[in-house]
Formats: C-alpha cells, sequence, structure tokens
C-alpha cells in the first residue's frame, strides 16, 4: 500500500530534536517521514545537496511541513535558503503546505519590521530569516502556525492532517455522486489522464 510522503524542511542542527520527533510522529501516523538525514533520503551522487532536496520535494512530497527556527541556513547562488528554495518548490508543485514558526521569531518579527537593519545577532543567525517569515507570514496566503516545541507542531499536524482527509472525503463523494458517465462528460479529458 503506498504511504503519504510527508516532507520535513528546516534547518538540521538547531531543530534536530524537533525533525526527529515529528519523523516519529509521522510514522507513527502511517505516513513517510522525508527528511534529509534519513538514511533513506532520496540522493542522486552527482547533485549537490540542495539539489537533492530540491529535487525530493519535487518528485516524493505529497505534503510539506516549514519549520522556521532562528537560523538562515546554508544559501544558494540565488540568495535564498535551502529551506526558502524548498519552500517555493513545494509552492510551484501545489502540494499541501503546513507552516510553523518559532514563537520567539513570532515575537521578534514586528520589531524586526520597524527597524530591519537593527542589530538581531543575539536572537538569529542572520537577519535574512526575517525577511523568509515576513514572505510566509505576509505574502504566501498560508496560515502560519507558531510553536514553543515539537509536541505544538505534533498535535497541529495531527488535527491539520485529519482536515485534509476529511476535505478529501467530502470531494470524493461529490465525484461519486456525479457517477461515472456524469463526470466523463464535466470535465476535460486531461483531467481524467
Amino acid at each position: 500500500m503506498a504511504r503519504v510522503n510527508i516532507f520535513v524542511s528546516s534547518t538540521c542542527y538547531d531543530l534536530s530534536q524537533v525533525r526527529e520527533d515529528l519523523k516519529q510522529c509521522i510514522s507513527d501516523l502511517g505516513h513517510n517521514p522525508i527528511l534529509s538525514e534519513q538514511r533513506d533520503f532520496p540522493i542522486n551522487p552527482y547533485l549537490s545537496n540542495a539539489e537533492n532536496c530540491i529535487n525530493a520535494v519535487k518528485n516524493e512530497a505529497d505534503i510539506f511541513v516549514l519549520i522556521i527556527g532562528n537560523r538562515y541556513g546554508a544559501t544558494l547562488e540565488s540568495g535564498k535558503s535551502i529551506t526558502n528554495t524548498e519552500f517555493l518548490t513545494a509552492v510551484d508543485k501545489g502540494i499541501p503546505i503546513y507552516t510553523f514558526t518559532l514563537k520567539e521569531m513570532v515575537t521578534l518579527l514586528p520589531f524586526w519590521e520597524k527597524n530591519p537593519n537593527a542589530d538581531f545577532s543575539n536572537a538569529v543567525s542572520d537577519n535574512r530569516i526575517f525577511d523568509f517569515l515576513a514572505s510566509v507570514r505576509n505574502e504566501s496566503g498560508l496560515w502560519n502556525f507558531d510553536f514553543n516545541n515539537a509536541q505544538d507542531i505534533m498535535e497541529t499536524l495531527k488535527a491539520q492532517l485529519s482536515n485534509l482527509f476529511r476535505e478529501t472525503l467530502i470531494a470524493k463523494r461529490k465525484i461519486d455522486s456525479l457517477g461515472k458517465n456524469n463526470l466523463y462528460l464535466r470535465v476535460s479529458s486531461k483531467t481524467l489522464d
């Protein structure tokens, strides 16, 4: 039986315990967690770390979970972090995305917005994390949950996956009620392929 692939995107070292807890939670729910530090993470040895991460989102992810802490992470030539690029890839792919931000970052964001040139080095690794956070919270149109610990994320994710499952069942009932013949008359052949 095919399992749902849930890609967890965040910086790794500072959020390693959160990532480990989420991996276990996703597995316990019967889904397949995709985390770059796992042994079974799909690697093409001819590609860079960043390219492998982006390809995993493109080719493997059914659901995307973004976790924003206080580190920006490694950057690409574009100037965006790997995590930011993974997020943009998931947006382009059009899969369900759930975003979580460390509560202290949510608290700091308004201060940064009023004074983006201030020194926040005691709280963050790079001020560009605030640009990323502002784009996720203010521009993406996605709901952004705050968290203090992995338990907050796990409880929220369980509830949201249940909501997604319910919405899928409702959509299936609507499609089924049309009947197969009626459905073919209402949608293009491309949709059914």
